[in-house]
């Protein structure tokens, strides 16, 4: 009986693995405009956000500086740092959008004409193939 379950869970696990499929990656132009808009939408975002927290900190600790108010000074400091990083963080989303804006610039989907023959004879037919280019 031991043997039996045995094989039978090592059979489970065994079809399992088997059946495991690779995802669809999609590598179309269209795909990487997207991508590369999404990213400088996220890049815009979070350098205006950051520049209004970094404008906001600035002011607000320079008021409270006088006040002697420590728990206020402090919370306007951490405001300005968290707009210092967020403005600093969207540095890779514009160079990732740009690297995507190139990979859509290289990718293209043309009609390649093609001689197929024919009933004897060479047609010249169009078939859609993908142009890549090579830049250096």
């Amino acid at each position: 009986m031991k043997k039996t379950i045995t094989f039978l869970i090592l059979l489970l696990f065994t079809v399992n693995a088997f059946s495991q499929t690779i995802p669809d990656n999609e590598f179309s132009k269209e795909y990487y405009l997207k991508k590369s808009k999404n990213q400088k939408t996220t890049g815009w975002i979070l350098l205006s956000g950051g520049t209004i927290m970094t404008v906001v900190g600035v002011i607000g600790f320079s008021d409270s500086w006088y006040s002697s108010s420590n728990a206020t000074t402090d919370a306007y400091g951490f405001i300005m740092l968290g707009g210092v990083v967020s403005g600093l963080g969207s540095i890779p989303f514009f160079i990732m959008s740009g690297n995507n804006a190139r990979k859509a610039a290289t990718i293209s989907l043309i009609n390649q004409p093609v001689f197929s023959p024919m009933q004897g004879s060479l047609v010249l037919n169009s078939q859609p193939a993908l142009s890549v280019k090579i830049t250096f």
